[in-house]
């Protein structure tokens, strides 16, 4: 009768541990591309550390884990793992669908300040795949014409609900003070200044980033007493350091 193989991790506490924290930097990590992808600043989405990730996380549920803690550490980053796997298989399922709420709102920006209708190479610049290029740039003009005759038939914009492909943001996501435009193009300086000083650790995601930050931004907008904030990003001896302070 064959014996069930034993994998060492399970009778080595101190390498359990190890290998513990390195699926929660692995998850940090790709975590950051995610949402690095869904901002547009990686040009595809980070497939081959998933599909690792997936393979690991797979391999450490077959383990008998003895310690409670340790126990505890991985159930918890499971449920973290299987809900985020859900939130990005959604959140690519809207970029594929062109529905995507950034992508959306990104490319309204863009039809506004040009005055006409989206193309195919602004879809691509805005980081849509090229094999939904097409389709997305005929519904946001689809959608732009509707407006646009929404407001010549009653006078006043169409009702969003009605036109817009993608529902808006949860109000407890938004910041007061500070747009979500504003807040990309900090995130991409952020980003670069990171890279700038060597800090090769896992990079929060900007939703996380953004409540981290919100209480700074709160204070300066009520000790100045001012409607608008702004996010300035420096390096300061090797350090990248962030500060809020009231726009100009």
């Amino acid at each position: 009768m064959a014996t069930k193989k034993v994998n060492p991790l399970e009778n080595d506490v101190e390498a359990l541990d190890s290998h513990l924290e390195m699926l929660s930097r692995k998850f940090d990590r790709l975590r950051a591309l995610y949402e690095n992808y869904f901002m547009g600043i990686e040009k595809q989405p980070p497939m081959v550390p998933r599909r690792e990730l997936n393979r690991l996380m797979l391999e450490t549920q077959q383990l008998n884990i003895h310690k409670s803690t340790q126990r505890f550490k991985f159930q918890t980053l499971n449920q973290k793992w299987v809900t985020y796997i859900a939130y990005w298989n959604r959140t690519m399922r809207e970029i594929e669908n062109g529905t995507y709420r950034r992508d959306v709102a990104r490319a309204q920006r863009a039809q506004a300040e040009a005055g006409n209708a989206m193309t195919i190479e602004q879809a691509l610049a805005m980081g849509i795949p090229s094999t939904r290029a097409k389709a997305f740039v005929e519904r946001q003009n689809r959608m732009s014409e509707m407006r646009k005759a929404s407001t010549a038939r009653n006078g006043k914009p169409a009702n969003p609900a009605e036109t817009a492909p993608a529902a808006p943001a949860p109000a407890e996501n938004a910041i007061r003070g500070i747009s979500d435009r504003e807040l990309e193009s900090f995130y991409e300086n952020y980003r670069k200044a990171r890279v700038e000083t060597g800090d090769h650790r896992p990079l929060r995601g900007i939703d996380e980033l953004k409540q981290k930050l919100r209480p700074q931004i709160e204070q300066v907008l009520r000790e100045h007493k001012v409607e608008r904030a702004t996010l300035d990003v420096s390096i300061e001896d090797g350090k990248v350091k962030v500060r809020a302070r009231p726009a100009s």
